[in-house]
């Protein structure tokens, strides 16, 4: 009576786990991203190229993120991530700019850093689990950056370290007995004068708890404060591994 008792319970307590491995998810991935960038910097009357006055082209960058989603409906699912989104670049000033105070003269050679990196902390419900997947939320996006120039003698920078809340969307359409499957996500807000759009778009492969993806994103940041402007545009393709459990 007691061995039967006994295995009783061991199958009750597999059952428990199962069940509650089917309604537990976990995700996490790691992409390396091809960032192009291109836009302007102002802080005083000029505005600033970054292709053409401070010799920005391309940089690689690196994402990573984690998301947990629970069983209890009213509350709701999380996913982090974080983006390095940084560049520098040293170039010869080809014209006269003002910038934080300071003259920067033709034939200058100029030390800049653009860093756009932040931490997402997404507060999402799951609308949709089928073969189309469907997440919508809210994203607090806390950058950790800063534009930045120096050349002998003369030093200025703009902080980025503001949070900034996002509307969330997070889409996913599986083709059925394939592996293959579509994606796309987007981040956006816009207020006053400003605005910040982060859009992907992708395609997958899973194979087991594993996928792999390749697809494109595009980073626009268009922010104004008190004479200080920066709109900035970072995009490129990414490829990336996915585990989801």
């Amino acid at each position: 009576m007691q061995k039967r008792l006994l295995a009783l319970a061991i199958l009750a307590a597999s059952a428990s786990v199962s069940t509650q491995a089917d309604i537990v998810g976990a995700s996490a991935g790691a992409y390396m991203w091809k960032q192009s960038w291109d836009g302007h910097v102002k802080s005083g009357p000029d505005s600033i190229d970054m292709n053409d006055d401070l010799g920005y082209d391309d940089e690689t960058g690196k994402s990573f993120y984690v998301a947990l989603e629970h069983p209890v409906p009213v509350l709701p699912n999380i996913r982090l991530q974080r983006t390095d989104l940084d560049i520098s670049e040293s170039n010869q000033l080809s014209r006269n700019f003002t910038f934080e105070g300071d003259v920067y003269t033709a034939a200058d050679t100029v030390n800049s850093t653009t860093d756009l990196t932040h931490t997402d902390a997404t507060l999402y419900y799951e609308i949709l689990d089928n073969w189309v997947n469907l997440d919508v939320g809210l994203t607090v996006r806390m950058f950790d950056g800063e534009v930045r120039l120096a050349t002998t003698g003369r030093e200025g920078s703009i902080e980025l370290d503001a949070p900034v809340p996002m509307a969330y969307v997070n889409a996913r359409f599986d083709l059925p007995l394939t592996g293959l499957y579509a994606s796309a996500l987007a981040n956006v807000i816009s207020y006053s004068d400003s605005s910040v759009t982060d859009m992907s778009v992708g395609l997958g492969y899973e194979f087991g708890v594993v996928g792999l993806e390749l697809g494109y994103r595009n980073f626009d940041v268009d922010l104004e404060d008190d004479g200080e402007e920066a709109k900035v545009t970072v995009d490129g393709y990414f490829f990336g591994v996915v585990i989801d459990i």
